[in-house]
């Protein structure tokens, strides 16, 4: 656990929440930050450990790339669980036919991008000039 020392006249002077494995915690004005722990594969794991432990890594990997992707760190925080429910559907959708993990990972990203292009860093996926439709009268 350290503490975060914020400079005066800066924006943000506290954090809660989590952001990739970081958590940040802001407590009677002071803030910590903890590292998440990754998950661990116990020995000789059961079939449901196995799969619940590649769920998580999975998922854990596309919300911090995802995170990662938000210029606004108050925002990529707040988005998080959004943005984890999202992951966690596409996961559930996706496991049943797509056995390897990086291909998962990869399908799951692309649909994302393909549905939520909003939450991504560039926010739009379009050009936005002075031809553009949005600035039409």
């Amino acid at each position: 656990m350290a503490k975060i020392t914020f400079r005066e006249g800066q924006p943000i002077q506290s954090l809660s929440g989590s952001l990739g494995p970081l958590t940040f915690r802001t407590l009677y004005g002071r803030t910590f930050v903890t590292e998440r722990a990754e998950p661990v594969l116990p020995k000789n794991p059961t079939r449901q450990q196995r799969a619940q432990f590649k769920q998580l890594t999975i998922v854990n990997q596309c919300l911090d790339i995802l995170q990662s992707q938000i210029a606004d760190i108050q925002e990529a925080i707040s988005m998080r669980s959004k943005i984890r429910d999202r992951i966690v559907r596409l996961y559930k959708k996706h496991a049943k036919t797509i056995k390897a993990p990086t291909k998962l990972q990869r399908t799951i990203m692309t649909e994302y991008y393909a549905k939520f292009a909003k939450t991504s860093s560039d926010h739009s996926r379009s050009n936005i000039g002075p031809l553009s439709v949005h600035n039409r009268g």
